[in-house]
């Protein structure tokens, strides 16, 4: 799992059973790709689905720009 503590909380990257890689906010699930890395890039992009973190495009500095960016758990 991969952690980055965001201005609304911790966005967690998360794999699901059918083996792709999920948005974790807010115990929900906003969102599912192929890799973690896909993932990582829609954060950082503001188009997971999830209207709390999508609304803030353009206002939050310091966004990892790649996976590595995230903390592993």
């Amino acid at each position: 799992m991969w952690v980055y503590d965001s201005p609304i909380g911790k966005l967690s990257i998360v794999p699901l059973s059918n083996g792709k890689y999920g948005l974790l906010f807010g115990g929900d699930i906003w969102e599912s790709c192929d890799t973690p890395q896909a993932q990582a890039d829609n954060v950082l992009q503001h188009v997971t689905g999830c209207p709390e973190w999508d609304s803030l495009a353009g206002l939050v500095d310091g966004v990892p720009d790649d996976l590595s960016g995230w903390e592993v758990t």
